[in-house]
């Protein structure tokens, strides 16, 4: 199978890579059918692309790469709606959000993961409360050095170019 994204060109894929949101995500639900791919080698980051719609996708990541202490209880229900038997079944992924121009304000949203079963690729984003939609993926100690490099490299740049 393939599909012509606006974003990847061509996708060739077979039925089998396929994970069915029957919900589709929050705010997308007409898109329930995805593929997910590494964003790059040896990356964290995935791509969430809607086979239903090629131009839709999402940026994703595994949050236990970035927090060590997550904790996601899935409930019966929301098990049984995907077919979730064994534990070791489960995929975590989380949606991330990189502001234009900040990319050291990028954000995931821990409130809603998107929980797939890898034995029957059936996935359903689940909302945990006591979870930040918005949690950063960058620790401020390290946001506020990235900006006070990016102004020297701004100064810097404005010194080179208005000395000319």
């Amino acid at each position: 199978m393939e599909i012509q994204g606006t974003r990847f060109g061509t996708l060739e894929f077979s039925e089998e890579d396929i994970i069915q949101l029957n919900e589709g995500l929050l705010g997308f639900p007409m898109s329930r059918r995805y593929l997910l791919f590494p964003y790059g080698d040896d990356s964290s980051f995935f791509w969430l692309q809607s086979v239903d719609e090629p131009e839709i996708a999402f940026i994703v990541i595994d949050p236990f790469d970035f927090f060590k202490d997550l904790e996601f209880v899935v409930s019966d229900q929301d098990a049984e709606a995907i077919g979730l038997e064994r534990r070791e079944d489960v995929e975590v992924f989380t949606l991330v959000t990189i502001p234009e121009g900040r990319p050291e304000d990028m954000r995931t949203n821990l409130a809603g993961p998107v929980v797939v079963n890898a034995g029957n690729r059936q996935g359903r984003q689940i909302l945990f409360k006591e979870y930040s939609p918005r949690q950063p993926l960058i620790p401020d100690e390290m946001r506020s050095t990235y900006r006070e490099e990016k102004q020297v490299r701004t100064r810097r740049g404005r010194a080179v170019s208005g000395g000319r």
